[in-house]
C-alpha cells in the first residue's frame, strides 16, 4: 500500500512540476493563458500550439492547422488509393464425401465405379494495384491462382470481370486485365533507394465486401529491415528473396494490394505476415516493385516469365569440402560442372570455380545462384567475379532463354504445352533419357492449369501407356473425354509421382 501512494504522489509531483514549467514558459514568452486554455480545450496540445504565430485569428489558426494535416500519408492515399481494387477470387475444388465404407469400397469397387466426389466452389478475397490506364492490374499468384472468376471492384464502385494475363508462381506475381481505359493507376517507384525508418503506407482490402463501401484500408508505419531472405519450406514454389519488411498492418485480404512511399509511389506487393493471432502483428513482407517490374513485361508480353539459362551445375562449399579441396574459402558455392554448349561453357567458366558474385550480388549459397537465375533476363550481360585458384577474376557472359522460350511446344486440348525431350531440353531439366513429354507452359484458365502440373515437368506415361514422343502423347489422349479421370505418371526434379486429373 506504501509502494502505491509513493507511486501516486511521484507521478502527481511529476505532473505537478510539466505543467509549471509548460505554464512558465507560455507566460515567460508573452502567451496569454487565456489563449492557451481555448486552444487546450479545443483538443490540441500544448506543443502544437505552440507553433502557431501569435496573433493569429481563430480562422487563421484552423487553417493553419488543417493544412499540417495534410501530410505524406494523406497526399500518398489520395493519389494511390483510386488505383487499388478489391478481388472476389471463386476457385472449383474437388471434394469428396468420406464415409466407414470408403476403405472397403475403394479396395474393392474403386477400378469399376468412379469414387463419390463433387465440385465445390470456394470464395477468397485478395487485392490489387492498377498500374496501367489501359487496365492491367498486378496482384500475387497466390490470389488469383486457380481462379474460374474473378470480380474486380474499383474504389469508385465500378465493377468488371478480370482475366488471368500470366502468372508466375516463382515470384508468386501476376498480372490480370480488365475491360476499361483511361482507368486511375499508380507510379511505380524505385525499391533500390529505400531507407530503414521511412514512411511504408499499405493498402489493401482486408474484408472484401463484407464493407459496404469499396475504398481500400490504409495502414501506415515504416520499413523496417531491407533484403530479408524468407526460408523455403521443402515443397515451396516460391521464392521470397529481399523482401521489404514493415511493421504497417497487413491483414488477411491485403494480399495483391500495394505498399507505397511518401511520394506516393508503389515500392512493393503486399504478400505475406509472421502472425500467431493470424492478424497484422506488425511484421509485413512485400515483394520489391523492381522485382515486379521486369516480370510484369513478361507477363504481359508472353504470358509467363521467360527464364534465363546459364548452364552451370554447383554446390555449397562446407568445412569438409573445404579443407579436402584445399580452398582458400569454407563457404560459398563452387562449380561442379558446366553445360556442353551453355553460356557458361562459352564464357570460360570451368569446373572448380567459386562464385563470389553475380552482378554485384553476393553469392553465399545455392539458394542466391537459384534466386539470381530466377530473376537474371535473357539476352542481358552478366558479370560474374569467380575465385580460380586463389586469383579472383571478372567474366561476363549473355544468357540464354531457357527451354520455355526456345521449344516448338504444341498445345493440346487439356491446355499444357508440350515438346518433344531433345538433348537440349534434357540438359536444361535435367531429365533421365529422351522418351515424354515435356511440359513448357501452361495456358491460363484451361483446365490444365487447375491440375498439380508445372513447367519443366516430364510426362513419361499417361492412362497407364507410355510416352515417347509428342504425335504418341497426341495420339493416346485422342481417347480422354471430357469428364474423364486419369493418371499421369511425371518426373519432376529427378523425382517421379502419380499425379490424378480429370478433363
Amino acid at each position: 500500500m506504501e509502494k502505491r501512494i509513493a507511486l501516486f504522489a511521484l507521478i502527481l509531483l511529476t505532473g505537478v512540476a510539466a505543467a509549471a514549467l509548460i505554464a512558465g514558459d507560455y507566460f515567460s514568452s508573452g502567451q496569454n493563458a487565456n489563449k492557451g486554455a481555448t486552444v487546450a480545450a479545443e483538443g490540441y496540445s500544448f506543443p502544437e500550439a505552440r507553433i502557431i504565430p501569435t496573433g493569429m485569428t481563430t480562422s487563421d489558426q484552423t487553417e493553419a492547422i488543417g493544412q499540417t494535416r495534410r501530410n505524406a500519408i494523406v497526399q500518398t492515399a489520395e493519389l494511390v488509393g483510386p488505383a487499388v481494387v478489391s478481388l472476389t477470387v471463386t476457385q472449383e475444388r474437388v471434394m469428396r464425401t468420406r464415409s466407414p465404407m470408403d476403405d472397403f469400397y475403394s479396395e474393392f469397387w474403386g477400378w469399376y465405379v468412379p469414387p463419390r466426389k463433387y465440385v465445390q466452389k470456394i470464395q477468397s478475397l485478395g487485392s490489387g494495384v492498377i498500374i496501367d490506364p489501359e487496365g492491367y492490374i498486378l496482384t500475387n499468384a497466390h490470389v488469383v491462382e486457380d481462379a474460374k472468376t474473378i470480380r474486380v471492384v474499383l474504389p469508385r464502385g465500378d465493377e468488371f470481370e478480370g482475366k488471368v494475363i500470366g502468372l508466375d508462381h516463382t515470384s508468386d506475381l501476376s498480372v490480370i486485365k480488365i475491360d476499361g481505359s483511361n482507368l486511375p493507376y499508380a507510379k511505380l517507384g524505385n525499391s533500390d533507394d529505400l531507407i530503414i525508418g521511412e514512411w511504408a503506407i499499405a493498402f489493401g482490402n482486408p474484408f472484401g465486401f463484407l464493407m459496404e463501401d469499396t475504398q481500400p484500408t490504409v495502414t501506415a508505419g515504416v520499413i523496417s529491415a531491407l533484403h530479408r531472405d524468407i526460408k523455403r519450406d521443402p515443397d515451396q514454389v516460391q521464392s521470397y528473396k529481399a523482401m521489404i519488411q514493415t511493421d504497417a498492418a497487413i491483414n488477411p485480404g491485403n494480399s495483391g494490394g500495394p505498399l507505397a512511399n511518401a511520394l506516393g509511389e508503389v515500392i512493393g506487393i503486399n504478400t505475406f505476415i509472421f502472425t500467431s493471432s493470424r492478424g497484422s502483428e506488425g511484421i509485413g513482407f512485400a515483394i520489391p516493385i523492381n522485382r515486379a517490374k521486369a516480370i510484369v513485361k513478361d507477363l504481359i508480353e508472353h504470358g509467363e516469365v521467360i527464364r534465363a539459362w546459364i548452364g552451370v551445375y554447383i554446390q555449397n562449399i562446407t568445412p569438409l569440402l573445404a579443407q579436402s579441396m584445399d580452398l582458400p574459402i569454407s563457404k560459398g558455392v563452387i562449380i561442379v560442372d558446366t553445360e556442353a554448349d551453355s553460356p557458361a561453357e562459352e564464357a570460360g567458366l570451368q569446373r572448380a570455380d567459386i562464385i563470389l558474385k553475380a552482378n554485384q550480388n553476393e553469392i553465399k549459397d545455392e539458394s542466391d545462384w537459384e534466386e539470381f537465375e530466377n530473376f537474371v533476363r535473357p539476352g542481358k550481360k552478366v558479370q560474374m567475379q569467380v575465385l580460380r585458384k586463389g586469383k579472383e577474376i571478372e567474366i561476363g557472359l549473355t544468357p540464354m532463354e531457357a527451354i520455355s522460350a526456345l521449344s516448338n511446344a504444341r498445345l493440346d486440348k487439356f491446355g499444357l504445352y508440350v515438346t518433344d525431350i531433345t538433348s537440349a531440353v534434357q540438359r536444361q531439366l535435367k531429365a533421365e533419357g529422351h522418351s515424354g513429354v515435356a511440359v513448357v507452359k501452361i495456358q491460363p484458365n484451361s483446365q490444365a492449369a487447375t491440375w498439380d502440373v508445372q513447367s519443366g515437368d516430364v510426362i513419361r506415361q499417361i492412362v497407364r501407356l507410355s510416352v515417347t514422343d509428342v504425335n504418341e502423347y497426341f495420339n493416346i489422349i485422342k481417347q480422354i473425354e471430357k469428364g474423364d479421370r486419369f493418371t499421369l505418371v511425371i518426373e519432376r526434379k529427378s523425382q517421379i509421382f502419380y499425379l490424378t486429373v480429370r478433363y
